[in-house]
């Protein structure tokens, strides 16, 4: 009998300290559970927040291209104007060559005739 009291003695020790540490993981699991419901929390925000932010990109997107639109045939102008301005600049440069090689004839037969005449 000593023996089972022994025994019920250690059981009942088990058992207080088996409570304690069931206490103690209950404790833990509460905490884990009120720091997913923050997270969740949080996600819900980020996710409010990350609609919004994508409505007003595609606000912006939309605004970026009536812009474009509306600036579209003003650039397509100017760009022909520039392509006609460049165009007669080439012709300008070619023109100032062939005067360039004129003159440069000129000076040639001008010497000649200088040559001749005080020769």
């Amino acid at each position: 009998m000593a023996e089972f009291a022994a025994l019920r003695s250690e059981v009942g020790v088990l058992r207080g300290e088996v409570h304690s540490e069931v206490g103690s993981v209950r404790s833990e699991v509460d905490g884990l559970r009120s720091e997913v419901a923050e997270v969740r929390t949080q996600q819900m925000a980020m996710a409010k927040h990350f609609v919004a932010m994508v409505q007003r990109l595609t606000s912006l997107e939309e605004r970026v291209d009536a812009r474009l639109k509306e600036t579209r045939p003003i650039w397509e102008a100017v760009r022909a104007q520039i392509e006609k301005l460049d165009e007669k600049f080439n012709l300008f440069i070619r023109d100032l060559y062939d005067a360039r090689g004129d003159l440069g004839l000129h000076d040639k037969r001008l010497g000649v005739l200088e040559r001749r005449i005080l020769s």
